[in-house]
Order: C-alpha cells, then structure tokens, then sequence
C-alpha cells in the first residue's frame, strides 16, 4: 500500500471510466503544471479491527490505526553514562529505528516535539497483518493437470484488516475522487487481482479535520514515499527505498515491460521546512523506454511538526 502504486490505480480506474484524454489532458496536466488536485499517502494498517460499538464519528480516526515512525536524529548521549548503560542506550535506540509505525497518539506526540523511548507497538514493525489458511492444488508442471486424486497443501496467507489512507483533495475534485475509489474497491487492488487478490471488502470515505499544528513547528513529516523536487528542503533525516516498476494494466503485454529504478525517500523521512508548503516532491519522467506518456508519482504528503 504504498502511495505511488494507490495512485497508478486511481490513474487506471480515470482511463477506463472517462477515457484516455481526461486522464493525461485533464488530471495528470495539473501535475505537470505544479498543481496536484489530490496527494495520496501510503496506506497505513490498524493493530485491531475497528470496534463496532464504539463506532468514530466523522473526521476521527479509526482505533488502533498506525502511522509512520518519523525519523530523527539520535538523542545525545547524557555525560557521565558507563560503558554498558551507553551499550544499553545504543541498543534501544537501534531497535527503535527497525520500528516503521507507530499508534495515532504516539505519532501526535512525535508532532508536538516529544521523543519516544518505548513507543506502543504490536510486533517489531507495528500493525501486525492477519493470517489464514488456504488450500491450495499442486499443478504437475509435465502434463499441467493435478494428476490423479490430487495434491493438495495448506498455503499460509496473510492480510490486513483494515487499512488507512489519507488525502489532501483540491474542493472540487472531492467528488471525482470517492468515484475512482470506488472503482478501485470493485476490481481490486494489486497483483492477482483477476484471481480475488485485493479483495477490498468495504471502504469507507470521509472528511478528516487534520493533524494538529504545532505552534512552533519547523518542518514536516512525509506520509507517502516521494521523490524530492530540485528546490525541496535538503535538511533532514530519511531512509531511501530503490523501486525497480514495471509497466501494467494496458502496458502489461509490451516486449520491455520493465521501468527504470527509482530512488526514493520512504514515508516517515522528515525535513526542516519554514513555511511549510502544501505538498513536496514531483511527478517522476523518462522511466519506460518507447513510452514518454509514462510517470510515476513521486509527491509528498506533508504534516507539520517540531523537529529537534
């Protein structure tokens, strides 16, 4: 659930439902122009399923939603530490770092400037996803028939129960938006999708009031990977992912169906910033060979915070 893949399937469910020219006439031209009408943010999981009776009311987040762990730098070491409690404090701030997400409150307090000695987890990264078991039928690569009887197996597969997205959406795009998630909740999302993989069992959209501002805020947090614009803030802390795409959808059948690989900045990377503008990074070019139509998101959806 990562923001740049969310918005390859919005970009596909505007292409089958209005055609080809309002997608890159249209929406992607507000890109190209440094207009975005909506930034997308990675899709965060939740530690439980949401509580039927304690249902949130509009413009509150769902219980147990996770969000991701803000890099920082690492605290100064307190003088007069021995050499086994400066061990100690290496090593809890080392695993610290392998944290990616954190719950709502932890990260509102993250936002107010406060530094997270134990943040509330569930397992190592946070937002644990669910198992179950399937069965599935081994194919006999020779005669490509399960054979006599056949062979089934147990098959392991994992899930989230509920994920989380945030948008910043231009006035009048809301609509245009909820009907492309729409679409993306009926045909699925992801690889195997035709096959039932993606399933989304129901979605929910819904005005969110937004993260308090601090007062003395002095830069912000990514909620989504991006790839930084020329004049974007270069201060900061970050960890990088390489993305190594491919073509889909109608580009799916091409000879070379491979893009480029792309460096980016993962969610949670934080930047000095004084003001701190609506949206970071870029719409990404010249990454399929013969297709000069092709982009890939590359935008950052910020929120303020007080960095140290």
């Amino acid at each position: 659930w990562q923001a740049e893949s969310i918005f390859l399937y919005l970009c596909c469910a505007m292409r089958y439902m209005e055609g080809e020219k309002a997608l890159t006439d249209d929406f992607l031209a507000y890109y190209r122009q440094g207009m975005p009408p909506l930034l997308v943010s990675n899709g965060f999981p939740s530690t439980s399923p949401p509580d039927p009776l304690s249902a949130s009311r509009e413009g509150e987040r769902e219980r147990g939603e996770m969000l991701p762990n803000p890099i920082l730098p690492p605290l100064p070491v307190p003088s007069g530490l021995s050499i086994p409690e400066q061990a100690d404090r290496f090593r809890a701030e080392k695993e610290a770092k392998k944290i990616g997400h954190i719950t709502s409150e932890d990260f509102e307090r993250v936002l107010r400037g406060e530094r997270l000695e134990q943040p509330q987890v569930e397992g190592r990264h946070g937002g644990l996803p669910l198992p179950r078991i399937t069965l599935k039928n081994q194919i006999n690569r020779l005669t490509g028939t399960t054979g006599e009887g056949g062979q089934l197996f147990d098959f392991t597969e994992h899930f989230w129960e509920t994920v989380t997205i945030y948008l910043k959406i231009e006035p009048g795009f809301v609509e245009t938006t909820e009907k492309l998630f729409k679409y993306l909740k009926n045909v699925g999302y992801g690889k195997r999708k035709s096959v039932g993989y993606g399933h989304i069992k129901e979605m929910d959209f819904k005005a969110f009031d937004g993260f308090a501002t601090p007062p003395d805020a002095n830069g912000f947090v990514s909620l989504s990977n991006f790839v930084p614009a020329e004049n974007d803030p270069t201060n900061g802390h970050w960890r990088v992912l390489v993305k190594y795409g491919k073509l889909s959808e109608g580009y799916a059948a091409e000879e070379n169906i491979f893009k480029k690989p792309l460096f980016m900045l993962e969610a949670g990377s934080t930047f000095y910033a004084s003001p701190i503008k609506d949206y970071y990074g870029r719409m990404v070019k010249e990454l399929a060979k013969d297709h000069d139509e092709v982009v890939q998101y590359g935008y950052a959806l910020p929120v303020a915070m007080k960095l140290p």
